[in-house]
């Protein structure tokens, strides 16, 4: 196997066991509860790539990249898991994760809004797989 698939394997299924922890966790507590312990919890892992990085950030990080990434940092580990974790506590974790992992379809709709990049016949079709998936599971009743 090829180091950046496994890599992408173990990665889906660290976020694959996210939705089940959260489930049994928010037996115990709220969703805002779960994301900062979350967020505490990977405080430590955050200074080993500072740790291990043969220049201080400082020196190889843009201040306009910065700027993006502090947007990614509020988007997905602040807003977005507090989201997610209200999702699994209202719908479980079987029907919450496929909905919140249709974000290949929102991610191509901002690409061509704002990077300007273009829909092949392959995106296309996968988008419309996406939707249909909504479609399916949200016609479900919550079991």
């Amino acid at each position: 196997m090829f180091y950046g698939e496994g890599l992408a394997l173990v990665t889906a299924v660290l976020w694959g066991a996210i939705p089940v922890l959260v489930r049994r966790g928010l037996s115990y507590a709220t969703a805002s509860v779960a994301v900062l312990l979350g967020l505490l919890a990977s405080i430590p892992l955050l200074f080993l790539p500072v740790a291990l990085h043969p220049q201080p950030v400082t020196q190889v990080v843009a201040l306009q990249a910065a700027s993006w990434f502090a947007g990614v940092g509020l988007f997905g580990p602040c807003l977005g898991r507090l989201f997610n974790y209200m999702s699994v506590a209202c719908l479980g974790a079987a029907r919450a994760t496929p909905l919140v992992n249709s974000a290949p379809f929102f991610t191509t709709l901002l690409a061509v809004l704002f990077l300007r990049e273009h829909i092949t016949l392959k995106i296309l079709l996968g988008m419309l797989c996406i939707v249909a998936g909504i479609a399916v599971l949200t016609g479900q009743r919550r079991a």
